[in-house]
């Protein structure tokens, strides 16, 4: 399947799991709501990954790759450690920069193929791969003399080091796909690296619940439906990302892939009439352009 088709079904299964958070969000903690996404998705992983493969052999397989036990883990840490960070910059009043500038993931993913696994962009894909991402940062921030006001703010830190960790763990998420070399197909790739990340991210989070916020379990459990929606939304996003990452770089699906932010204008303006600002407008047509250079010159 094209990386391209893959990536945006990422983006709007991703942004309805937002969606369906939101709502998450008011009856549990915000640890918690992030737990979601995890523990959720986790049953319909395993169920997934012994239907299809059929063989707990398969297993032994995987984990007797160092490369892939190394990669898997170090990107499921990386994206729990995002997930702390993010909390802690949500408790800054002016915490829109910070949440803004962690959307430099992707230019931070370009730097970080490089390092790593020695991948190069065209001059005029990376062009676009900027222009894109300044796009996402003018849409998300709203507000450009906010922006410019605490651009040297310790959110702006923050928010950087934020998406730093993202695309930590979307490359190495990437490189634990592609080490996998005795697997069949891509999809074979992107559903066992699925199944070991999201079942270690789920023991460690589950830890972590139960020493600090054990409360929240029996929560979880009142509103079940409502998070295995989520959980759902979240294992089809996570599957879809994974095996776009097995198709093409990660820099390449990660920028296009930041059309989940306009999946929710669309429904912020269509389904809850929230007005059109024109520094939104503005924002998309960067982005687009963006989009479609790298797209053009890849």
């Amino acid at each position: 399947m094209n990386w391209i088709v893959v990536t945006v079904i990422a983006a709007f299964v991703q942004n309805l799991r937002f969606t369906l958070q939101k709502n998450i969000n008011k009856k549990v903690s915000t640890f918690a709501s992030s737990y979601v996404r995890f523990a959720f998705a986790c049953p319909f992983a395993i169920a997934l990954f012994f239907i299809y493969f059929q063989d707990t052999a398969i297993i032994a397989q995987a984990l007797s790759n160092d490369k892939f036990i190394i990669y898997f883990i170090s990107a499921s840490i990386s994206q729990i450690i995002f997930t702390f960070i993010m909390l802690y910059l949500f408790q800054f009043s002016n915490f829109i920069i910070g949440t803004s500038l962690s959307k430099t993931e992707v230019i931070q993913i370009v730097a970080l193929e490089l390092v790593l696994f020695g991948d190069t962009l065209s001059f005029l894909a990376t062009t676009g791969v900027i222009i894109s991402t300044i796009g996402i940062i003018i849409f998300s921030v709203k507000n450009l003399n906010l922006f410019i006001k605490n651009l040297f703010s310790k959110t702006t830190i923050i928010g950087i080091i934020t998406g730093f960790f993202l695309g930590l763990s979307v490359v190495l998420y990437r490189g634990a796909t592609l080490s996998l070399a005795e697997f069949d197909s891509k999809f074979e790739k992107a559903l066992c690296t699925l199944f070991f990340g999201v079942t270690f991210q789920t023991i460690l989070m589950t830890i972590y619940i139960y020493l600090f916020e054990r409360g929240e379990f029996k929560k979880l459990y009142e509103h079940r439906y409502q998070c295995l929606t989520a959980g759902f939304c979240s294992f089809v996003g996570t599957l879809s990302w994974f095996y776009a990452f097995s198709l093409i770089q990660s820099s390449f699906v990660r920028a296009l892939g930041q059309i989940e932010l306009l999946f929710s204008y669309l429904s912020s303006t269509l389904f809850f009439k929230e007005k059109v600002k024109l520094i939104e407008i503005i924002g998309i047509l960067i982005f687009v352009t963006g989009v479609t250079i790298m797209l053009v010159f890849k």
